[in-house]
This record gives C-alpha cells, sequence and structure tokens, in this order.
C-alpha cells in the first residue's frame, strides 16, 4: 500500500508540473500572439495606413512569429512589381495564397509556412489573415482617398473654370471698350499703353471660354500633326533645354496629347535633374510612335520609388499635388496609348507609346 501511495502521490505531482507547465505555455504563446498583432497595428498606423509602406516594413514581424517566406506580385496603378522575404526550399513548408484588390492597386500574395499542428498552426493562421486583413483595409482606404479628393477637385475645378470664364470675358469687354475710343485724350491715356496687349488678350480669352464650351468628344478627336513640334512647343512654354532627336507625327487627340506633355515635362521643371541633359528620342513605325525621354538623377545613390511614380496624390515635391503622372497615365489609356519608367543607377526614363487611331 504504501509504494501505491507514493506512486499515486508522484503522479499527482507531475500531472500538475505538466498542467503547469501547459498553462505557463499557452500563457506565453497568447502573449506572442497579442504582441504580434499588436506591433502589426502599431506599424500600420506608424506608416499612416499606406498600404506599400506597411507591406515593406511588416516582414520583420512576420518572420519573428515563424513565417517561412513572403513572396508578392505587386500591381501598383500599372507599375509591376516583385518582392520575396525570408527563404524558401524547407520541405516540410506549406503554401497559404491571398489575392487583394481595390481599383489599381492588387497584391498576390504566397506565404510559407511551418507544417504545425493545433494551436500554434492556428495561431499562425491569425497573424497570416491579420495582416491581410491590415493590408486590405489600406487599399480601400486609399481608394477611398481617391474618390473623396477627386469629388473636391471636380468642386475645385468647377469655381476656378467659372472664375477664369468671367475674368476671360472682362477682358474680352475690355477690349472691346478700347476699340470704340473717340476722345483723343482717353486714346493717349488707354489705346497706347493697351492697344498691343488687349487684343492679344481678347483672343486668348476667347480661346479660352471656346475651349470651356467644346464638346468633350472634340478633346478626343484624332488628327495627324508633327509630334515634335508640340514637344519643342511644351519645352518653350516650360523654358526647357533638351535635346531632341528622330522625327514623328502621330495620329492622336492633339489637345490630350498637348496634356500628357505638359504633365510629363513639367515634372523636370519642378524638380532639378543631374548634370546630364535632358534627352528626348521619338521613334516613328507604322503603328505608331514612341516617344524616350531620358535624364539623370542629381545623386548616384539616389533611387525613386518607381511603384509610387503613378499613383494618385503621392509626391515629394512641397508645392506638388501628385496629380500629374496619374492623370498622364489615364489619358492615354483613353486613347490606347501607354506610359512607363524605367531606372538604371542614375540614369533614367519615360517611355511613351502612342498608337495612331484608325479614322471610323
Amino acid at each position: 500500500m504504501g509504494f501505491l501511495s507514493d506512486w499515486f502521490s508522484l503522479s499527482l505531482i507531475t500531472l500538475g508540473l505538466v498542467l503547469l507547465w501547459v498553462a505557463f505555455y499557452v500563457h506565453q504563446q497568447t502573449s506572442r500572439l497579442s504582441r504580434t498583432i499588436a506591433e502589426l497595428y502599431e506599424l500600420n498606423q506608424k506608416v499612416g495606413q499606406d498600404a506599400l509602406d506597411f507591406f515593406d516594413q511588416a516582414w520583420p514581424i512576420l518572420e519573428k512569429a515563424g513565417i517561412f517566406q513572403l513572396q508578392a506580385s505587386i500591381d501598383w496603378f500599372g507599375e509591376q512589381r516583385f518582392e520575396s522575404f525570408g527563404h524558401n526550399g524547407r520541405r516540410s513548408a506549406i503554401q497559404r495564397k491571398f489575392e487583394l484588390e481595390s481599383d489599381d492597386m492588387h497584391f498576390l500574395l504566397t506565404f510559407e509556412l511551418p507544417r504545425y499542428r493545433g494551436e500554434r498552426s492556428s495561431w499562425l493562421d491569425l497573424i497570416m489573415t491579420t495582416f491581410t486583413q491590415i493590408l486590405q483595409q489600406d487599399l480601400e482606404h486609399k481608394h477611398a482617398e481617391i474618390l473623396n479628393s477627386q469629388k473636391r477637385l471636380e468642386r475645385y475645378q468647377m469655381f476656378v473654370q467659372h472664375e477664369v470664364k468671367n475674368i476671360a470675358q472682362f477682358i474680352k469687354l475690355l477690349s472691346e471698350q478700347v476699340a470704340g475710343l473717340e476722345q483723343d485724350v482717353d486714346k493717349l491715356r488707354l489705346v497706347n499703353r493697351l492697344k498691343d496687349s488687349l487684343p492679344v488678350m481678347a483672343r486668348r480669352a476667347t480661346n479660352t471660354i471656346r475651349q470651356m464650351n467644346q464638346p468633350l468628344h472634340e478633346f478626343y478627336q484624332s488628327e495627324r500633326f508633327d509630334l515634335n513640334e508640340l514637344i519643342e512647343e511644351v519645352l518653350f512654354m516650360y523654358q526647357l533645354e533638351a535635346e531632341l532627336h528622330g522625327h514623328g507625327s502621330v495620329a492622336v487627340a492633339r489637345p490630350l496629347l498637348l496634356e500628357v506633355f505638359k504633365n510629363i515635362l513639367g515634372n523636370y521643371r519642378d524638380h532639378p535633374i543631374g548634370d546630364c541633359p535632358l534627352r528626348i528620342e521619338i521613334n516613328e513605325n507604322d503603328e505608331g510612335v514612341q516617344v524616350r525621354i531620358n535624364s539623370c538623377l542629381q545623386k548616384e545613390d539616389a533611387r525613386l520609388k518607381s511603384e509610387r511614380m503613378f499613383e494618385p496624390f503621392w509626391t515629394t515635391s512641397k508645392s506638388g499635388m501628385g496629380l500629374g503622372l496619374f492623370l498622364t497615365r489615364e489619358l492615354l489609356k483613353q486613347v490606347g496609348g501607354e506610359i512607363g519608367f524605367e531606372q538604371h543607377e542614375k540614369k533614367m526614363s519615360f517611355k511613351i507609346t502612342l498608337r495612331n487611331i484608325p479614322k471610323l
């Protein structure tokens, strides 16, 4: 009896220690899970709910949680990017795929996870789900931000158009009054001072009013024109010096293409480039024209975030709104054109493809 009693007591003590260890283990894992999820949310707040920044900085948290590898194929407003964090090749690993999308933002994620069972597997699934849900929320947040900003811009544009129209009409009326002056005193006082400037302003005012009342389809109406002349017009407008090589003409809406090159070359006016000259190359073929705008950065170690280049409302300029290149790509889409950005060390270039639109 004494032996059985000792054995029973020892079993109870052992069972108690096992239960205590299990409780401690569960508590530690639960605390670790809570910390990991909290770190993900804190990181997201730190980067201002920016999807790309959150994705770029979250890997150390995921790796510490036990995830082997994260691969991502990203399409960010037309710019393609592939990222891989961690190491693959583990035979015991399992894969999980997630596809996240909102408007022009798309993530295809592939996770490699340890082949756990039970609670550890569930905890990893929860961490992975939390990460993807935060990322999806950031995409929705960006989409909502774009929609709200577009509505504000539409209201602002209506106000500006109304004011510009009033100013243009006022200048036109003032020019007509000057042309009808009879008194010599008035002529000496006004005509000699304004006769050179007001007729020009009147023509500009008439043209402005005509463009405001122009049907939208005329903005997209195709016509063949000399592309070199259009580019030289924009270079002169922005007082930019550039080497222009090649020649081409294209059957695309000229007003639309004028806005495209104003948006692109306006960046070179607002952002100083490196010591290499601005070089524009034009190559024409049967399908259309390809334009490449080459320049370089000021610093050899500088690196632009190419995936951000066409993102609306993202800019490094204090005065810019971050809409120029986004609108450029949207305009080119309307006529079957494309624009891309390339960077190799200091050198960078925009590549614009313009396809001739056949007459209907």
